[in-house]
């Protein structure tokens, strides 16, 4: 994951087109949750700063909100308790937020200070996984559920009726399926979440309805789901074939419940013979990519997951790390009760 560009996320988710309806009603990363989570323990120690703030990298310097909202839901739905991390982080972030609703990179400045330092990696998917942080962990909390209407006010602007899908940052032309996929699920989690389908009615009646939320990926994508393995295209405008963005886009179609059951396991193996064993080697990019790894896990493939789980020292080790990885790690540790690392060699 990088946070340097868009581009570069991951060095620093019987008809012709799928029902919406149906198909996200489990919300991939939903359907593992456990029915209780654990006691909360320190999580994110090696990330988290006094202030509440969660960098990107262990001890780091800076904070790219969407990554650290992915790693806490993450966990959260993997059955750990990240209440007072998420509260912490949250509670920081929220004077950051822009009076139109986008955030902001924040960069520590000096020895305490954090500013503002650019635009942050992606306002379509952090304004919906903003939302989602309020809406599941902090349901309570009325300053997170203000702050999120104006996330999905902003998220509106994104939208591109004539392309059907949604612009990565507020006044680009970027857009990408991963993202879409991303956006598609939280909408429709909020919408079926009765309080916070009340709370925002105003601003989900904003954003495009199910159909259009189809017709998008279709249209701007050429996504087949019952077609290709991959996308036509895993962005707008096309970008170079790479790792990410177009062998990971269909791996968002698991993390969100897209693809499930007999067709995701049908899928999955497909994408596991083409990619499987460069990524559990490490060789795919410099970063060890834990959502493949929790794509596995719900897809049934355990050995899969439990692979990652096993390598994971050793890349933490060797500086090849950061927040979602280790979200992941916490998520898949819980999940996989029974996991023990290998035994030294």
């Amino acid at each position: 994951m990088q946070a340097d560009s868009r581009r570069q996320r991951w060095l620093a988710a019987p008809l012709f087109f799928f029902v919406l309806t149906c198909a996200v009603c489990g919300d991939g990363l939903a359907a593992a949750d456990n029915s209780s989570t654990v006691p909360e323990v320190p999580v994110f120690t090696d990330f988290a700063v006094p202030n509440g703030a969660l960098t990107v990298f262990p001890n780091g310097d800076y904070v790219e909100p969407y990554f650290a909202l992915k790693a806490l839901l993450t966990a959260h739905r993997l059955g750990v308790d990240v209440a007072s991390a998420a509260s912490a982080f949250a509670h920081w972030l929220l004077p950051f937020q822009q009076a139109n609703g986008p955030f902001p990179r924040v960069c520590r400045s000096g020895a305490k200070d954090w500013l503002a330092c650019g635009p942050a990696d992606a306002d379509d998917s952090l304004d919906a996984l903003w939302c989602l942080l309020a809406a599941e962990i902090l349901p309570s909390d009325a300053a997170l559920a203000a702050s999120c209407a104006r996330s999905l006010e902003n998220l509106a602007t994104l939208w591109n009726p004539a392309q059907q899908t949604f612009h990565a940052l507020s006044g680009g032309s970027a857009a990408y399926f991963a993202d879409n996929v991303e956006v598609i699920a939280a909408i429709s989690r909020l919408r079926r979440d009765a309080a916070a389908s009340t709370r925002l009615a105003v601003q989900l009646a904003a954003l495009p309805d199910n159909a259009n939320l189809q017709q998008g990926l279709q249209l701007a994508y050429g996504y087949d789901p019952g077609g290709a393995l991959e996308p036509e295209r895993a962005s707008v405008p096309p970008t170079p074939y790479g790792f990410y963005p177009n062998a990971v886009a269909p791996v968002y179609l698991w993390l969100y419940g897209l693809r499930s059951g007999i067709s995701g396991e049908r899928y999955w193996l497909v994408w596991k013979e083409r990619y499987g064993a460069q990524w559990l080697a490490g060789e795919s990019d410099h970063y060890p990519w834990g959502l493949i790894a929790l794509a596995a896990y719900l897809s049934g493939d355990q050995a899969s997951a439990r692979s990652w789980l096993d390598n994971s020292d050793a890349w933490r080790a060797a500086s090849r790390w950061n927040i979602v990885e280790e979200g992941v790690r916490i998520g898949l540790r819980n999940a996989l009760k029974t996991w023990n690392p290998k035994p030294p060699a």
